[in-house]
């Protein structure tokens, strides 16, 4: 049967792209809709400030003639100066279980971005680290959370048929409030550290939200930036997430700990708004506020820690169990809150994993970035 791989130039290819999932996904109860207004924005050079220093090039693959799987080869030059490397980003990828047509997209962005100059193909990035990442790989009979994505298990043996290997796997850990039960010596820990009374701390508040979201990003750069795959926001893409978080955020699940003023720690909790994605199948209407409606419920049990950052100097002072502590003893006070999902935090970050399951975590699921050399072909 023909088989063509394509480079997306009319508008028509394009919302083509934007669709594809549906036509892979839309009978699977789990799959999680985005908002194609969302989404159109996030992949278009002009609309979304990620592109000012990055490049793309998207490509559909169809069987046929019919549109069977789409991916997004991607330069992320501001990361590259940052890490030093010549990482070409793949990302967006969707594909019917079609391994033939999956081989012949990735061979399509793999010989784009080697045209770019790169050294070598990670992903799935969506496009960076800073925003929806990573291939499921263990936990598919869950729901994915708000801004963490589903995939079929078909497609991490399509990926590594295609010799992608594993370069990191990122975790989510479930906290449920039935399970909570610190251990003893935890409880004189956090006890202890809130007599020394070193920090003061504070929920955010519509006041002063869209400054605090400002200096809770500012945490992340600073807490983050030796990580592994951490890529700089830009002024422009940080005033986006500022719109984008302040749209949904619950300002009780938002704090921030301070020491002589200056913000030291901060932890952001978003209500997960993934059944309510799913009731509206990726439209804003006026239908959404009746969805919302039908949701609410769904939506205020649960929460997914999105960022948690502590400047280095503070890192040894006990301010890792002051936030976990004082996140859920927020949670405790809302009598709809069922659980907490921290996603997502990197395999090898030991003190913090260590950490949530100390506060009752259980790892529930797997996300994986891969990698291959570019010059290996």
């Amino acid at each position: 049967m023909t088989l063509s791989v394509d480079a997306v130039r009319s508008a028509e290819d394009f919302s083509l792209f934007v669709d594809l999932p549906w036509s892979i996904h839309r009978n699977h109860p789990l799959w999680t809709p985005p908002l194609k207004s969302q989404e159109k924005d996030l992949l278009t050079p002009g609309a979304h400030p990620f592109w000012e220093s990055a490049s793309r090039e998207l490509f559909l693959v169809r069987r046929q003639g019919r549109p069977v799987g789409r991916v997004a080869a991607i330069v992320d030059r501001k990361y590259n100066d940052y890490a030093g490397e010549k990482c070409g980003a793949f990302g967006f990828f969707e594909c019917a279980h079609d391994p033939a047509a999956a081989h012949a997209l990735l061979d399509a962005a793999r010989d784009w971005l080697a045209g770019q100059g790169m050294a070598f193909m990670r992903g799935p990035l969506n496009p960076s680290a800073n925003y929806t990442c990573g291939l499921l790989v263990d936990g598919f009979d869950l729901p994915p959370v708000i801004m963490m994505p589903w995939n079929p298990p078909y497609y991490a043996e399509m990926l590594e048929s295609w010799h992608l290997r594993k370069e990191r796997d990122l975790f989510a850990y479930l906290i449920e409030r039935h399970r909570l039960a610190l251990p003893e010596w935890l409880t004189q820990e956090v006890a202890r550290l809130r007599a020394e009374g070193r920090f003061s701390c504070r929920t955010s508040s519509r006041a002063t939200l869209v400054g605090d979201i400002r200096d809770m990003l500012d945490l992340y750069r600073d807490s983050w930036a030796q990580n592994w795959g951490f890529s700089p926001l830009s002024e422009a893409e940080a005033e986006c997430h500022v719109r984008e978080l302040k749209s949904v955020l619950d300002p009780e699940f938002f704090v921030l700990f301070f020491h002589d003023g200056r913000p030291a720690a901060g932890m952001v909790a978003l209500p997960d708004m993934a059944p309510l994605l799913r009731r509206i199948n990726g439209r804003l209407g006026l239908s959404a506020v009746w969805h919302w409606w039908r949701a609410r419920t769904e939506i205020r049990s649960g929460y997914r820690i999105i960022l948690f950052g502590i400047r280095e100097e503070y890192r040894l002072l006990g301010l890792p169990l002051l936030l976990l502590d004082f996140m859920l003893e927020q949670a405790r006070r809302k009598k709809e809150f069922q659980w907490v999902e921290g996603s997502w935090v990197l395999e090898d970050n030991v003190a913090v994993n260590d950490l949530i399951e100390d506060f009752s975590g259980r790892l529930t699921k797997r996300y994986r970035i891969y990698r291959r050399e570019i010059g290996a072909w």
